[in-house]
């Protein structure tokens, strides 16, 4: 079966994954997540670990990298990005040092929890000091993906991009849709919109992966633009 995380990950995503796995035993995960609840993506990876196929289609970021460990054989499209940073918290409050020394230990904890899981694939990783952020080729040099597999041409689609099928919406990513006219072929296109998009995640843009997966209208478009490419 094919369990597709396209979404930010919750205790919602926990309980659709342990249902949908019950009894299963040929499983595949796809994922493009910009990441989310550490706990339930820890959760999740313990519950498919050593079970299921991975499958990065456009962006694993954050939580969804744990998510990402627990594959048998983890594959990654060739224009996809794998994110990791360590744990972070919010505050909106009024804090003494005890709390915050509380607060910084509760962390530290959380960040070895994180460690285990990436470690099951990449013996004696540290956590980066800043966000790392690793091509599908960089990602599988340093360990972390079994495989590189062949990249789905860049389209643009009724404002949306499409990577691998997956919608980025252009008009939230600043300096995007002006670079896709027209409809890039090259290389050198694509590492731009991908930049862009990294871009946009790390200024804190929420349009990478937020959209919902497209119409079968919008599939019909995406394909004729595609056959006017000469993509099949």
């Amino acid at each position: 079966m094919v369990v597709d995380l396209f979404e930010g990950i919750t205790s919602s995503t926990l309980s659709r994954v342990s249902y949908l796995i019950q009894g299963q035993t040929d499983i595949t995960v796809r994922i493009n997540s910009a990441g989310g609840d550490i706990f339930s993506a820890l959760s999740i990876f313990n519950l498919l670990k050593g079970k299921a196929n991975v499958e990065i289609l456009g962006l694993a970021a954050s939580a969804a990298t744990i998510i990402a460990m627990a594959g048998k054989k983890i594959s990654a499209a060739s224009n996809s990005l794998f994110m990791i940073h360590s744990p972070k918290a919010m505050l909106i409050d009024y804090y003494d040092k005890q709390s915050l020394d509380k607060l910084s230990n509760t962390l530290a904890k959380t960040e070895e929890s994180i460690l285990a899981a990436y470690r099951t694939r990449v013996e004696g990783f540290e956590m980066p000091a800043d966000d790392l952020w690793l091509t599908a080729t960089e990602a599988k040099s340093m360990g972390f993906v079994d495989e590189v597999i062949g990249e789905v041409p860049v389209v643009m689609d009724a404002g949306n991009v499409f990577i691998n099928s997956i919608a980025y919406e252009a008009g939230k990513v600043k300096g995007l849709a002006e670079r896709l006219h027209p409809t890039p072929r090259t290389d050198a296109a694509l590492t731009q919109i991908l930049n862009l998009i990294k871009d946009n995640m790390q200024s804190g843009g929420q349009g990478v992966g937020s959209e919902p997966p497209p119409t079968p209208e919008e599939f019909r478009i995406k394909r004729l633009i595609n056959f006017a490419n000469g993509v099949i």
